[in-house]
């Protein structure tokens, strides 16, 4: 991104009001970001007032051309005058041509008539998603469509909650997005015959327009958290702001997704509702190693474990995992290693870390306590996939810390105050080891990888505010408002998708 004080011809980053109404249908699927035309040099009656223009100067007659000696005067005047101004012209294009200030999130301030703009190529993929009400939390369906895909189009399928004005209007959306090309002409000139060429790259446009289909289902009040079982998509839960955990079969409404036109319906009772924690929560996650084994905990403290069986789960609310002292924000089994499908992390309010192991029969204390994690309230956790032992933590206090849970007491392996303001969502890039992504409520999403290294020379001039952008930073994705949660998807190689109070953004950057 770059520091600009006025709109150029690339498309500005869009800023739609909280709730922004879709242009048509439900949703609406921004295209590929494009670049506004150029003027055309002359129309014909320009030219046509030019040619007659020379046809009377050639026309003059021989007894007035002292007239034409005195316009040569003027002429020479007039060149002397603009000889300066074309020394200033020239200073201003120096000054133009200056370094320009790059774009500091929390600490720069946008002045009135000033904007950010999008830098050309910086995005092989980026589409838009504008939804009736905010969905602050959602989860990536895996699908039957390939494990590694990185053919265009691309297609994937997402569930979602929402946190409606009326408690009604909530819904879960089972969503299908399908027709996801390749950014178009991000950093490419416009050719000299573009008006010739304007009307087929329209119809080219509508060809490669993004699709969204979605199915709803009502859901009883806002929806704080939303996950999806690995091992079957189609099965949800969702934490409610009501109290109570539900669990949800989708199934018709996941198929529907495949069969444009078929209607499916809205009223959908779940397959089974916990009404055990004392207060609401955000923390939830299926295990990924064992079908529908399950983890919720609330703003009490309490962790439960629910054990799957025959017609439902049996929630263990007598004994729940209780060492916390304040509420517990999230919590994530262990993606990979050794005993993985027993050992759980979780987060708190209270400002530290846990790793727990289920087969302990005291649940008041966690194998591994890390007290003072962060200096403020600890909101989100995520093991890496790669290298099991990997936990990174993001806090109020902005920061975002990497942890070897092996030997939690030498401290954090990587600690990064960077964001001005506290950390909303974490996550790992599913098969680079040292790459992870980081969304903020500074209004952005900045991608990192801890294995680059400062190997810039000595002497290296700075292009103003570049300083302030550490070397493992490798890219800051801005444009949404009020950002909650992000997800790498696990089947879309280095692809993205954020949520936000404005919509969705799903992306992919040019340099992961």
């Amino acid at each position: 991104f770059r520091f600009t004080p006025a709109p150029a011809k690339r498309r500005p980053l869009p800023s739609p009001p909280a709730y922004l109404p879709p242009a048509r249908g439900f949703f609406e699927m921004a295209g590929p970001v494009k670049k506004r035309k150029q003027p055309a040099e002359a129309s014909s009656s320009d030219k046509k007032q030019k040619k007659e223009q020379q046809a009377q100067e050639a026309a003059v007659p021989a007894d007035e051309e002292w007239e034409d000696d005195d316009l040569e005067e003027d002429a020479e005047e007039e060149d002397i005058v603009d000889g300066d101004q074309e020394e200033d012209e020239e200073e201003d294009g120096d000054a133009q041509a200056a370094p320009k200030q790059i774009w500091r999130p929390g600490i720069d301030q946008l002045e009135e008539g000033e904007q950010l703009e999008e830098e050309p190529g910086t995005y092989d993929m980026l589409h838009r998603a504008q939804v009736e009400w905010p969905c602050l939390s959602f989860d990536v369906l895996r699908d039957d469509l390939g494990a590694q895909r990185t053919d265009y189009p691309m297609t994937a399928y997402v569930v979602a909650g929402t946190q409606a004005k009326e408690v009604a209007d909530n819904r879960l959306y089972m969503m299908k997005w399908s027709k996801l090309y390749k950014t178009l002409k991000d950093g490419k000139e416009d050719s000299e015959d573009e008006d010739e060429e304007s009307s087929e790259e329209e119809e080219e446009e509508d060809e490669h327009e993004a699709q969204l289909e979605y199915k709803g289902a009502a859901h009883p009040g806002g929806v704080n958290r939303v996950r999806s079982m690995p091992q079957a998509a189609h099965i949800v839960a969702s934490w409610s702001d009501s109290g109570k955990v539900h669990m949800w079969n989708l199934q018709a409404h996941r198929k529907a997704l495949d069969t444009p036109g078929q209607r499916v319906s809205t009223v959908v009772k779940p397959i089974h509702t916990c009404e055990s924690h004392k207060e609401e929560g955000f923390a939830l996650d299926f295990s990924p190693h064992e079908t529908g084994k399950f983890l919720s905990g609330s703003n009490d403290g309490a962790i439960y474990l629910w054990e799957p069986v025959a017609g439902g789960w049996n929630v263990g609310a007598e004994q729940p995992f209780s060492a916390h002292t304040s509420s517990v924000e999230d919590v994530q089994w262990r993606r990979t290693g050794a005993d993985s499908k027993h050992i759980f992390a979780s987060c708190s309010s209270d400002g530290s870390v846990r790793i727990w192991d289920v087969r302990e029969k005291n649940r008041k204390k966690s194998a591994v306590h890390i007290k003072d994690a962060h200096t403020s309230d600890v909101n989100v956790i995520s093991w890496s996939p790669c290298v099991g032992e990997l936990l990174v933590s993001g806090s109020d206090d902005g920061g975002f810390k990497i942890w070897d849970t092996r030997n939690t007491g030498a401290g954090a392996m990587a600690n990064f105050q960077w964001h001005r303001k506290p950390i909303t969502s974490v996550d790992w890039h599913p098969t680079d080891e040292t790459v992870l992504a980081v969304a903020s409520e500074d209004n952005s999403v900045s991608m990192w990888d801890m294995a680059v290294e400062d190997d810039r020379p000595e002497g290296h001039e700075e292009a103003p505010g570049e300083s302030h952008f550490p070397a493992q930073l490798l890219f800051l994705h801005m444009g949404q408002q009020d950002i909650k949660e992000l997800r790498f998807h696990p089947q879309l190689p280095s692809v993205c998708i954020s949520t936000s109070g404005t919509g969705f953004n799903i992306f992919k950057t040019c340099n992961i």
